[in-house]
């Protein structure tokens, strides 16, 4: 059970063979730091869990050269004996503004314990997109050419929605070691303005939204149920709000707390 991905990916969807697709000058995302607050929405049925709550932290800086998402995911866990799990995640990626390359590190503890961690490069070149670990030292991974990378999947599911496409699927690698390949589905509702927002929400008022849900598959296990899904309202910017994790054993609901608009970087 992947729940300690975020995926954030939050957002994002791509168009099959994204990386044939000429480099036009990339969208710019807005850089902010926004706070999620994660409570119960429901148990499934054996989970053997009786609660569930949590924080997401997630910084977004859009530079010239390159866009840089900081996350960090805790989650606090009861069963029904009563005994606590903590489940903290965190991950960093730099991804070139046209999605042809990414630095990324991430890690992943329970109770206080290192569970995983990998570092290293992917890159899409021309026989495949190729993933370089420098930690562990693992063998290169090759994937498949049309992978693309939770940044350009970002940009794409944003120019998808402002063209009216409602439903796109694509791959995509998004840093976490030798699982971190998806087969994802994307269903994109209609159009909608932010009218009454949340005081911590406030900064978007007026501004336009897609519903958005991506399902997200476990290539390796070839499963026709997705391993998890993700629920948000994506506004043009690249800012997700009301966010729905659902995962087998429980879904999550996210609000957010806090929403800071960052200054941009000037380019030439």
């Amino acid at each position: 059970m992947k729940w300690s991905k975020v995926a954030l990916t939050l957002v994002g969807i791509g168009l099959t063979s994204i990386v044939n697709l000429s480099y036009a000058a990339p969208l710019r995302l807005a850089s902010h730091q926004a706070v999620y607050d994660l409570r119960l929405e429901k148990l499934g049925e054996n989970s053997g869990i009786e609660g569930v709550r949590g924080r997401i932290v997630m910084k977004v800086e859009q530079q010239c050269d390159g866009l840089i998402v900081n996350q960090r995911m805790l989650l606090e866990l009861i069963n029904f004996e009563g005994n606590i799990i903590v489940s903290d995640y965190s991950q960093s990626t730099w991804e070139d503004n046209v999605g042809r390359m990414m630095r990324f590190d991430m890690s992943n503890m329970l109770n206080g314990q290192l569970i995983e961690k990998y570092s290293g490069i992917a890159e899409n070149q021309e026989d495949g997109t190729i993933v370089k670990f420098s930690n562990p030292d693992l063998a290169d991974m090759t994937l498949p050419r049309d992978v693309i990378f939770p940044g350009e999947h970002t940009r794409q599911i944003l120019k998808a929605a402002a063209a009216g496409k409602n439903l796109l699927s694509t791959k995509v690698y998004d840093g976490n070691g030798e699982d971190g390949l998806s087969d994802t589905l994307a269903v994109i509702g209609k159009a909608q303005t932010l009218l009454s927002p949340a005081e911590a929400t406030n900064e978007l008022k007026g501004q336009t939204f897609w519903p958005l849900q991506i399902s997200f598959f476990d290539l390796s296990q070839q499963q026709t149920e997705p391993d998890y899904k993700v629920g948000m309202k994506i506004f043009g910017n690249g800012i997700a709000t009301d966010l729905q994790l659902e995962y087998s054993d429980f879904t999550l609901r996210g609000e957010v707390a806090e929403l800071t608009l960052l200054a941009e970087e000037k380019c030439s």
